[in-house]
């Protein structure tokens, strides 16, 4: 006891502040109607008396989060804004949690008798809101994979007395379009998405926005993921995987299988991901088949989340193939 005592009028009873704060670090949003995009800005501050503060890094709990950040430099009392933009058409009804970190690093100068040095930190905030929907969009995340044209078609539903109409439709990629078809007399309006026969090769995130005449429901921001595939090289079966984890499971193996068009032997060379919650393992050699084991375990557990495996080939030589992973539903507990 009188050692704790001696700590504390020392003054090292209690770590210094962090020197990054966000006054509110949690936003409770209350009740929302599912569909618009949920923004909501974070205000981090600089409270420390020196040094600059760099944000290294934002992790977002769900690929359903946009972030925008003002400035990643801040020196003593300044602030930057974080703002979050949740894609609510892709999110269940009811009571909805989302989490970011951020990292950052605070440098000190140096000092009389006191060297330069850098410390690291990380911040964590969460939004929070009950979702409820009078408007459904289906599918709310679009997935394309081809190796030549191809085509999918939204439909927006609206059971409400007066349905809204959709105007106007924007892409992220002059490979994708979206057509519009005229409003019947009937809920639903139907939107066609059309991925050229030119569009590059490769995986990418893309998004199509559709405005809408309803001042409740200005838009609907479509995430659409494409996988252009050359024409008889290497496909993944299945292409993307999604898990939802049962209460008490803390893991869940899923096995892609990879296999050549034109009936060639497949090897991979290496395969990674970027998230490090989900561990890849793959098969040695040569074969008409290769196969590779995609695990989500550990902390990815706890929360929603995506990620990528980027799988290698040793043959054919030079063809990466990406697989998408998500998962849901996990308690880790």
């Amino acid at each position: 006891m009188n050692t704790i005592l001696a700590l504390v009028a020392l003054g090292l009873g209690e770590p210094p502040p962090a020197p990054l704060l966000c006054p509110a670090p949690v936003a409770a949003k209350g009740d929302v109607k599912g569909g618009p995009p949920l923004t909501h800005t974070f205000d981090l501050t600089h409270q420390g008396s020196a040094g600059t503060i760099t944000i290294t890094r934002i992790e977002a709990s769900c690929g359903c989060l946009r972030r925008t950040l003002s400035s990643d430099t801040l020196q003593p009392g300044q602030t930057a804004k974080l703002t979050l933009e949740v894609n609510t058409l892709t999110q269940p009804d009811g009571p909805n949690r989302w989490q970011i970190v951020v990292g950052y690093a605070h440098d000190l100068p140096a000092q009389p008798g006191i060297a330069a040095s850098r410390q690291m930190g990380e911040l964590l905030l969460v939004a929070t809101a009950t979702l409820t929907r009078e408007v459904s969009l289906t599918p709310a995340q679009v997935g394309i994979s081809t190796t030549g044209e191809a085509a999918q078609i939204l439909t927006v539903t609206d059971r409400r007395a007066k349905p809204l109409t959709v105007l106007k439709a924007g892409s992220s990629s002059p490979f994708l379009t979206a057509t519009i078809a005229p409003r019947g007399n009937g809920p639903s309006q139907s939107i066609t998405l059309k991925l050229s026969a030119d569009a590059p090769v490769g995986h990418r995130d893309e998004s199509v926005v559709l405005l809408t005449d309803d001042p409740v429901y200005p838009e609907f921001r479509v995430p659409v993921r494409v996988l252009k595939r050359v024409a008889g090289g290497v496909a993944a079966a299945p292409e993307s995987v999604a898990v939802r984890f049962a209460a008490g499971q803390s893991e869940v193996s899923t096995i892609v299988q990879l296999r050549a068009a034109d009936g060639k032997l497949v090897g991979v060379s290496t395969a990674v991901s970027d998230h490090p919650g989900v561990l890849v393992k793959w098969s040695e050699g040569v074969g008409p088949v290769a196969a590779v084991r995609i695990t989500v375990s550990g902390a990815a557990v706890t929360q929603s989340g995506e990620a990528k495996v980027r799988i290698h080939l040793a043959d054919p030589v030079g063809q990466e193939v990406v697989v998408p992973v998500s998962w849901s539903g996990g308690t880790g507990k």
